[in-house]
């Protein structure tokens, strides 16, 4: 224990012989720092409108730290009528490389906001089984499932707080498939084809991207793509692409759900000896990290996050407190062109 620092709780035994200490509350930290509960409340909650000086702040904060003292959530909101947590819904199997990266920023941003970030993502939000996130007061939730799911909207419902849907929008999913099929065009590439994932829980953002592929298709009086599902095992993919190619002349045109799915086909290609991007061309969605450094590197779909996630932290701020907001702004779409195409 630090000097000028007594920690002051009680402790009992339990039958085991440990010491069972109960929680430290901030009557604790008032007592080890010689101060009320009121002014412990002021200095570790940052109250602007009370004058309290230096010194008397680092006792505080330093009893605080030494007694591990950490706020009672019921009652912080019960006092404040408001909850500092942030919930986020995924009904994902797994959580893609490019979307774990935009959650992780946000959180940072949201910390320095005072509220923090709590992810729910799994099964448990179409099979309706019970989950930790039913015990959690969220002040806001992120939807990044379907807003058209029953089960999900019966899974969100009792929270009875502002809800942002994240999921980028239908017609948005679409323009990612017409900017995939348009830049093969523009490369030469009239006949394609579509790479699906064998993730069940992405069929929605699948059947939305294939359809903007086919509308492209459509408009230049093309073929529909052909559509085959990439599965996990390296030989099977190669033994898949190997038929869906047989009976055409390249040079063909890829469009991959993601880069993941992406990385599979350019594996595949180069085990059946076909050349990228001469006689296969192939785009991806994501931009993930290691999208650079596959052979060759990853032309694919980028989204410009960053320039929204600014304007979407003050819409949580303001729904947080109780304020009218606006819908989340569209997250820009971009492509990275790299040598797979």
């Amino acid at each position: 224990m630090e000097s000028g620092v007594k920690d002051t709780r009680n402790q009992r035994t339990t039958k085991t012989g440990k010491a069972n200490q109960p929680r430290v509350t901030s009557a604790d930290v008032a007592r080890a720092s010689g101060v009320s509960r009121a002014t412990v409340s002021y200095v570790l909650n940052n109250d602007p409108h009370q004058s309290i000086p230096p010194e008397t702040r680092e006792r505080v904060r330093k009893a605080a730290q030494v007694l591990g003292y950490h706020p009672f959530t019921p009652a912080r909101i019960l006092s404040t009528g408001q909850s500092q947590l942030v919930l986020a819904v995924l009904p994902f199997e797994q959580i893609d490389p490019a979307l774990a990266g935009s959650l992780k920023a946000l959180e940072a941003r949201l910390a320095a906001q005072g509220l923090t970030l709590l992810c729910s993502f799994g099964e448990h939000l179409r099979t309706q089984t019970t989950h930790p996130s039913f015990n959690v007061t969220p002040s806001v939730i992120l939807s990044y499932a379907d807003e058209a799911d029953p089960t999900i909207a019966a899974f969100l419902q009792p929270f009875h707080v502002p809800v942002f849907p994240m999921m980028i929008h239908a017609t948005s999913q679409q323009a990612i498939g017409m900017m995939q099929a348009n830049y093969l065009f523009e490369h030469g590439k009239h006949r394609l084809f579509f790479a699906a994932s064998q993730r069940e829980d992405v069929h929605l953002l699948m059947h939305n991207r294939l359809l903007g592929v086919q509308q492209a298709c459509a408009k230049v009086a093309l073929a529909s793509p052909e559509v085959c599902t990439i599965p996990a095992s390296r030989e099977t993919t190669r033994a898949i692409l190997h038929d869906l190619f047989a009976g055409s002349t390249p040079p063909w045109g890829i469009c991959c759900y993601n880069d993941e799915v992406a990385f599979a086909v350019i594996a595949a290609l180069t085990d059946e000896g076909i050349t990228i991007p001469e006689d296969a061309a192939v785009i991806g969605c994501d931009d993930i990290p290691l999208a650079p450094f596959c052979t060759p590197p990853l032309t694919t779909i980028h989204f410009a996050t960053e320039y929204t996630l600014d304007p979407l932290v003050a819409l949580i701020i303001a729904a947080a407190h109780g304020e009218p907001v606006n819908e989340v702004p569209e997250t820009i779409l971009s492509i990275i062109e790299r040598k797979s195409v």
